[in-house]
């Protein structure tokens, strides 16, 4: 969903950002309830708007910045409900432990590092039946490190959601854009990011799944 709002004279507009489920192929329904703290996600960003891109016209000028607020806080959320839907019994923390060890009740604790958030629209100068030609790319890249009560570090890797528009083409067919939304496109590439981590083997291989 997209929010405008003005500053002087510049349109800007808010991004708001959701949990796509199931959108990674696999991820879920695969672990049993194991109980896992989650510390609020950690990164540069500040709890205030974040620029995370733009819509740029034809000629390359911006038609309108692109702001997501608080974008730790809404990955973190993201992430939550992606635990949950892979099987898992998330316990969100208000802040991550003073021995950055799982706190009690809980067997594991994953961290997660917000490294970039952004998503980029560019009109062409096309004009199709459809309206407009445009490209969008949307990425979201995080690190997450999944350790046990000994403290020992389980799982580390950096993983990027991606989400471009159009999709490439595939045997010589060309695609139109799925989304033209920026909120949504960047909400996929969130979704794919969190997704992502749930099939992962060095992750799946750490905790208890369905099939074991």
């Amino acid at each position: 969903m997209l929010a405008l709002t003005l500053t002087g004279c510049e349109r800007r507009t808010r991004l708001d950002l959701h949990y796509l489920p199931g959108f990674v192929p696999g991820s879920e329904n695969v672990f049993r309830p194991v109980r896992i703290a989650v510390p609020p996600t950690t990164g540069n960003f500040s709890a205030d708007d974040l620029e995370a891109g733009a819509i740029y016209n034809a000629d390359g000028s911006i038609q309108a910045p692109l702001l997501v607020g608080d974008p730790a806080r809404a990955f973190n959320d993201a992430l939550i409900k992606g635990m949950a839907d892979a099987g898992l019994m998330p316990v969100a923390l208000d802040s991550n432990p003073a021995d950055s060890l799982p706190p009690e009740g809980s067997d594991f604790i994953l961290n997660s590092e917000l490294e970039q958030i952004s998503v980029h629209k560019r009109f062409g100068s096309l004009q199709t039946v459809h309206g407009q030609y445009f490209t969008m790319r949307a990425t979201v890249r995080v690190k997450y490190d999944l350790k046990n009560r000994a403290g020992d570090v389980l799982y580390s890797g950096d993983l990027s959601g991606i989400e471009n528009e159009p999709p490439n083409p595939v045997g010589g067919e060309i695609f139109l854009p799925l989304e033209t939304d920026p909120a949504e496109s960047l909400s996929v590439a969130l979704s794919r990011a969190v997704g992502l981590l749930m099939v992962q083997s060095g992750f799946r291989g750490q905790l208890p799944t369905r099939s074991k």
